[in-house]
């Protein structure tokens, strides 16, 4: 008797990453009814998306800021699409909310599963001009999960943030990649102070927006409407760090 429950168990085992395996496949046809509206943390662990507890746990961010925003977004946009993970976790998550995502790469797989992809630099703003004329934008929450450079984190985020709804979030992951002492590269000067994370350590001791990438209507635009920062900062072994930027609603 012993030996055929533990046989079960195992086929269970088996059966499961089966079930997992199919789910994080490119040639997934559709999001099985059975995950909407499952817990954030757990999708997060069944597409098998860095933002899961045991890698960047960016997870415990939005757990904190979109659990109560469930039934209330309608429109998201994650910058960086990759393997898709990320679109559908939110796909899921947000079982009634239009879902988009840019890439510098076409991603049919995740189109043909109802999310919005678009080809698109998001360090250019042609392209973010093309891609926001034809997606309509004011997005309720918008994550940049891309390139992690520092003219792409900031001309996404001046460009961007007019397109964000009133009271929206904007959610820039990786900011990580400002620290010399742990990353190389990513577009930092020699004097770091064209870095994304001083963008926001600066905002706090002056509420001014200083950056070489945004022009000066998007500062001052940004220094308008933003309503409140987070920075978010994580003791791991990848030393994950990420800002939250809350728009601020019309009174």
């Amino acid at each position: 008797m012993k030996k055929v429950t533990s046989l079960l168990a195992l086929l269970l085992v088996f059966a499961s990453q089966a079930q997992l395996n199919d789910l994080r496949s490119p040639t997934l046809q559709e999001l099985p009814d059975s995950l909407h509206k499952r817990d954030l943390i757990e999708l997060s662990e069944i597409f098998n998306t860095d933002k899961q507890p045991s890698l960047h746990n960016f997870i415990d961010l939005y757990n904190r800021y979109l659990t109560p925003l469930q039934d209330s977004v309608h429109r998201i946009l994650e910058i960086g699409i990759f393997n898709g993970a990320s679109h559908k976790m939110w796909k899921c998550y947000f079982d009634s909310a239009e879902v988009y995502g840019i890439d510098i790469r076409e991603k049919p797989w995740v189109e043909k599963l109802g999310i919005h992809t678009y080809l698109a630099n998001q360090a250019n703003r042609e392209d973010l001009q093309t891609f926001v004329d034809s997606s309509g934008g004011n997005f309720d929450v918008i994550i940049d999960d891309g390139g992690h450079y520092m003219d792409h984190q900031q001309v996404s985020l001046g460009f961007l943030f007019e397109h964000l709804s009133e009271g929206g979030l904007y959610i820039i992951e990786d900011v990580h990649t400002s620290l010399p002492a742990y990353y190389d590269g990513f577009g930092r000067d020699s004097t770091l102070s064209n870095t994304t994370l001083k963008i926001f350590t600066d905002y706090i001791m002056n509420e001014d927006i200083e950056s070489v990438y945004m022009t000066k209507e998007e500062k001052v635009y940004m220094e308008t409407w933003i309503e409140y920062i987070e920075i978010y900062k994580r003791k791991n072994s990848m030393h994950s760090t990420a800002v939250v930027i809350r728009k601020k609603k019309k009174r």
